[in-house]
């Protein structure tokens, strides 16, 4: 399994591949909606696992405001189910915001994605409200992250 830290819309043909794995595991994902509010982002980020057969598993998210990112959109191919890819790209991504300064991570889920919000919350995030949508109840989570500091000395990370 090969994983990758992209700006989606420099690789255009990673996030399609990404877009294929949402549509089988949620049913429905608008390539153009996505690829409009991916646009208003200065900040974006696809953490994604491939493998011989294509995209295994994604992470889709975007700077919401400074130190606080929206992780947007996420799936594991159904065939690579219970592998531990979603827990992998969830501990790169969030080590890759760490790094980059970021203090706050903030999801949604349905109710119906069981497997996703349970892996949230044996994850840190906490449960802070739920909006209605047309589909229904949507889960809002949030976990904060340890930072990274550096001494200056070595530049090097300190615990």
């Amino acid at each position: 399994m090969h994983f990758e830290l992209v700006d989606p819309l420099d690789h255009r043909e990673l996030l399609e591949g990404c877009l294929e794995v949402a549509r089988e595991r949620m049913g429905t994902c608008h390539r153009n909606r996505v690829i409009k509010t991916l646009k208003l982002h200065k900040k974006r980020l696809l953490v994604l696992a491939r493998d011989s057969g294509g995209v295994a598993g994604f992470k889709l998210g975007f700077c919401e405001r400074p130190g606080i990112f929206n992780s947007w959109l996420g799936a594991v191919a159904l065939a690579q189910e219970g592998n531990g890819i979603g827990r992998r790209l969830m501990e790169l991504q969030h080590e890759h915001l760490a790094e980059q300064g970021y203090h706050m991570v903030r999801t949604g889920t349905r109710n119906q994605f069981k497997r996703m919000l349970i892996l949230n919350l044996l994850n840190g995030f906490e449960l802070v409200g739920i909006r209605q949508k047309k589909s229904g109840p949507h889960l809002q989570l949030e976990k904060r992250l340890t930072p990274v500091v550096r001494s200056p000395e070595n530049n090097q990370e300190s615990p």
